[in-house]
């Protein structure tokens, strides 16, 4: 068995300190994009709720979105649902704030807290795959689980 990246450990005591066991799967394949990750755990690629970091900078506020593999953030829909300018954020942000590269940011273990959302359409599945701490690990865990431990807001967000 492959030896736990530092990252994927800081995921796996976040989830564990919420009464929560995850089983990170390491993968040879890349999971960067929503596709690859769903080819290499054989799911659905509406499964995979992929990370998408945000900075507003009014609020200097970190924003974490989780959204459904095919589906993209429709920002002008978010503003009207949040009153939240976002703006993406490049990959030094992402990693100076979460600690996690873009293509691994997992939903537990950053360095800030982000503010969390969550694209409604995820709901439709009892369980998702989220990024595990590197750009190739995932993990599964409930829908439930995710919303509780984030207390993300759901939104339409396409």
């Amino acid at each position: 068995m492959k030896k736990k990246h530092n990252s994927q450990l800081k995921v796996i005591d976040a989830f564990k300190e919420q009464g929560i066991e995850i089983e990170i799967f390491n993968l040879d394949v890349s999971t960067k994009t929503s596709q690859e990750a769903a080819d290499a755990v054989n799911c659905d690629i509406k499964q995979i709720a992929k990370s998408i970091v945000f900075f507003e900078a009014n609020q200097n506020k970190l924003i974490q979105i989780f959204v459904s593999g095919p589906n993209r953030v429709n920002l002008e829909s978010f503003k009207n649902q949040t009153n939240l300018s976002i703006e993406k954020a490049d990959a030094d942000y992402v990693r100076d704030s979460t600690g996690f590269a873009i293509g691994g940011v997992a939903p537990l273990g950053h360095k800030n807290k982000p503010l969390y959302f969550f694209d409604n359409t995820l709901v439709d599945f009892d369980e998702v795959w989220c990024a595990a701490g590197t750009p190739s690990s995932l993990f599964k865990l409930k829908t439930k689980d995710l919303l509780k431990v984030t207390e993300a807001k759901i939104l339409n967000i396409i």
